[in-house]
């Protein structure tokens, strides 16, 4: 009978852990990045996760849906995504750059998707970047919080940023700023947006690689199962349909 009894306890704990691993839900935030991840309401903030879309929203679902992890999701600034996700486990904020600098803040699930740093001036403009040293003559329009700015500022570079990245192709064509630096995608994207039609690409920077970042408290367990999602979704070509709707 002893026996009988501690073998159902047994199996009852090691029942309740399992319950418990299916119970976790990872907290994650976003911004407004169009293409990439963006409102479908075409809102500021979002509150649920079937009120934003995008590219890398899209596969971000599909990594929970098939890793078996719930997940919690909500449209909000990049410096408060930032931020709230070093701040406790079980979080997360996407698409995130990888750098030399962010590596140790962070687990990492990805790449997910391509990025680049590309830099914009008016059309018609008689600025000719052959170098990014070119650069340093100018003011250049930037997202604040951004990696971009990050890496700008750091570099000893003027810049003028914003908390909203698609009010700097006006201040392109009005003339506020002489460059703005932007994404090869996203960049099209803000501009149209705000009926400019006027900017040109004129130098690119680097190309990059976006990816969800966890809070580094988080298990392992739980970053690799999502890591496997991911390369499943890789190596079946579901990644590139979903990357392909949004080209």
């Amino acid at each position: 009978m002893y026996y009988f009894r501690s073998l159902l306890l047994a199996l009852c704990a090691t029942l309740c852990v399992s319950a418990n691993a299916e119970e976790v839900t990872f907290n994650l935030v976003t911004e407004n990045f169009p293409p990439y991840n963006m409102s479908v309401n075409d809102a500021e903030y979002e509150h649920r996760p079937e009120d934003i879309t995008g590219l890398i929203t899209d596969v971000v679902k599909q990594i929970f849906t098939k890793a078996k992890i719930g997940y919690t999701m909500k449209l909000r600034n990049w410096s408060y995504a930032y931020n709230y996700a070093q701040r406790k486990d079980f979080r997360g904020v996407f698409g995130t750059t990888l750098t030399d600098a962010r590596k140790p803040l962070f687990k990492w699930v990805g790449p997910i998707a391509s990025d680049g740093w590309v830099l914009y001036a008016k059309s018609g403009s008689s600025i000719k970047i052959n170098s990014i040293e070119d650069a340093k003559k100018y003011k250049i329009g930037a997202y604040k919080g951004d990696v971009r700015e990050q890496w700008l500022l750091s570099n000893g570079f003027e810049t003028s940023s914003l908390d909203d990245d698609a009010l700097n192709p006006k201040r392109l064509q009005n003339g506020q700023i002489d460059l703005w630096i932007s994404g090869p995608v996203s960049g099209p994207y803000y501009a149209a947006k705000n009926g400019v039609t006027n900017i040109q690409p004129v130098f690119t920077v680097k190309e990059t690689q976006l990816y969800l970042a966890v809070n580094k408290e988080t298990p392992d367990e739980y970053v690799n199962k999502l890591n496997e999602a991911l390369e499943k979704m890789r190596s079946s070509g579901e990644l590139e349909k979903i990357t392909a709707r949004y080209r």
